[in-house]
């Protein structure tokens, strides 16, 4: 289990959360409002929301489609995102591509490479209590290959009664033919980090790792150096911290980068039809994998939301988060039939990564999130985008998930709440 206390320099510096509320509009309108929802969708700074309408309302035009000076300066931008968000997950910006979102990375990294990589009889391994953005498309590779005469062969590895993956069953389920393991970093209900490192010790250097960080950037530092995580492929989404929806990255690793195909092509693509047949050049990510106009505002807005989290701090952001979900899962423990998901609830951890999943047997969290609503308190029920719906209805689960500007009086005023529902 990776549960590592913070260290005493990041204690020692808490987020003044008043000023960071004040940075945000949907606060300022919405001053009673406690938001708890933040693993589906952030809320975003002022300086994000700014950026997004100068472009529509100041320098509205195609970038890099023209030589007048707007598109040229907009061309120039959108490359300077892709540098500073590089620089944020410390990697090259040739190892990026701008996707519709985290759900489109996902499904790139099996149209592009393993559509084109997978052979008879390989084997994908895959944890079907993750995101169904991290599971269903590569059932529907195996189908799409199936129709070419190639059959892979899907196999799942199981979450541990604590919240982490099951690592005995990563080793029991490894075979010689084991190309592709697929993972998240943050899960989206378990609230822990899945022990990337570990992963890959156990499957060796050879199988590509694709790993789902939607719940990780932007509140947890995500190192995509050498001597950073381990992985070949990372998605994650804009809206999940605090920028727009519409916008995903795909960083793809170098050794894997000659072996992607292109899923769509169209304005901007490197490719020309020579003598009848079609030629494919490309030197980036971005030069095989985005064709197209592209989401403009939302990538320049992009930019400003990791600027604004590197001005409080990423790991100040994460200590704060831990610090959260450590004083929350203690104050629900005292509450009259609780019952914990696997997650900081059952593992007892000093450390935590924002998400809290939890439900009362005495009172259904569908109902209980209507009551919370009334409040003025956003929470997530109902199946959390886990593809088997009769196991997640099983589990009822109400789900709690915070970021830098929750603080413990969101916390105690929760807690009050809930308990004048449960008496």
């Amino acid at each position: 289990m990776y549960c590592q206390p913070q260290s005493q320099t990041q204690a020692a510096e808490p987020l003044n959360v008043a000023k960071i509320k004040s940075d945000f509009p949907i606060f300022v309108s919405h001053p009673d409002l406690i938001y708890f929802d933040n693993a589906s969708t952030t809320q975003k700074p002022k300086c994000v929301l700014e950026t997004m309408s100068t472009y529509y309302e100041k320098q509205c035009a195609n970038a890099g489609r023209a030589a007048y000076t707007w598109s040229s300066q907009l061309e120039k931008a959108m490359e300077e995102s892709r540098r500073v968000v590089a620089s944020f997950l410390k990697t090259e910006a040739t190892h990026l591509a701008f996707t519709a979102g985290a759900t489109d990375s996902l499904n790139l990294v099996c149209q592009s490479y393993a559509l084109h990589n997978l052979e008879d009889g390989d084997e994908v391994l895959l944890c079907p209590k993750d995101h169904s953005s991290a599971v269903l498309p590569w059932y529907q590779v195996r189908e799409i290959l199936k129709a070419m005469g190639k059959n892979i062969v899907i196999k799942h590895f199981d979450i541990h009664e604590v919240g982490d993956y099951d690592l005995k069953s990563i080793k029991n389920q490894l075979t010689p033919k084991t190309k592709i393991l697929a993972m998240s970093h943050v899960h989206h209900v378990y609230g822990l980090e899945m022990e990337v490192a570990e992963i890959r010790e156990i499957v060796g250097p050879e199988v590509i790792i694709s790993l789902d960080a939607s719940q990780s950037v932007g509140h947890t530092a995500v190192d995509l150096s050498s001597q950073g995580l381990p992985v070949d492929f990372v998605s994650f989404s804009a809206h999940k911290m605090l920028s727009a929806p519409g916008t995903g990255v795909l960083y793809v690793s170098k050794r894997v980068q000659d072996k992607l195909k292109p899923v769509r092509l169209g304005g901007k693509s490197k490719a020309e039809i020579v003598e009848g047949e079609l030629s494919q050049t490309h030197s980036t990510v971005a030069e095989l994998l985005e064709a197209g106009t592209q989401n403009i505002p939302s990538i320049l807005a992009l930019a400003e939301a990791v600027r604004y989290i590197e001005s409080i701090g990423v790991e100040r952001i994460e200590a704060h988060v831990s610090r959260l979900t450590v004083d929350l899962w203690q104050k629900l423990a005292g509450l009259p039939g609780i019952e914990f998901a696997p997650g900081i609830g059952i593992c007892g951890c000093d450390r935590g990564w924002g998400i809290i999943s939890f439900r009362f047997r005495q009172l259904s969290s569908m109902d209980l999130s209507f009551a919370l609503d009334e409040e003025r308190i956003f929470v997530r029920s109902g199946d959390h985008c886990i593809y088997n719906k009769e196991e997640a209805e099983q589990d009822d689960f109400l789900r709690v998930s915070m970021h830098l500007y929750n603080d413990e009086n969101d916390i105690d005023q929760f807690i009050e709440v809930l308990s004048g529902c449960l008496s």
